[in-house]
């Protein structure tokens, strides 16, 4: 699955999305992990871009989900 079909397969659904579909999302977009923040906290990089999303069992709350999509609106090769 490319990375453009992910996103909007995550934002069909932003209150069902399990961090592990996030975590591609960033990835695809060339984000890259940075490092654990405090807590259950993680850490993402691109340029000097940062985004902290708590890791939660089960699903990521809607906020990250609609920030990260927000992120990475109008990127590749979306129509």
């Amino acid at each position: 699955m490319d990375r453009n079909e992910l996103r909007r397969r995550i934002a069909a659904r932003p209150n069902a999305v399990r961090f592990a579909e996030l975590d591609a999302l960033l990835l695809a977009f060339e984000w890259r992990f940075e490092r654990p923040g405090k807590g259950d906290h993680l850490i993402y990089a691109r340029g000097k871009e940062r985004i902290s999303i708590p890791y939660r069992r089960g699903t990521v709350l809607p906020i990250y989900v609609r920030e990260v999509l927000k992120m990475t609106e109008g990127e590749g090769d979306e129509e």
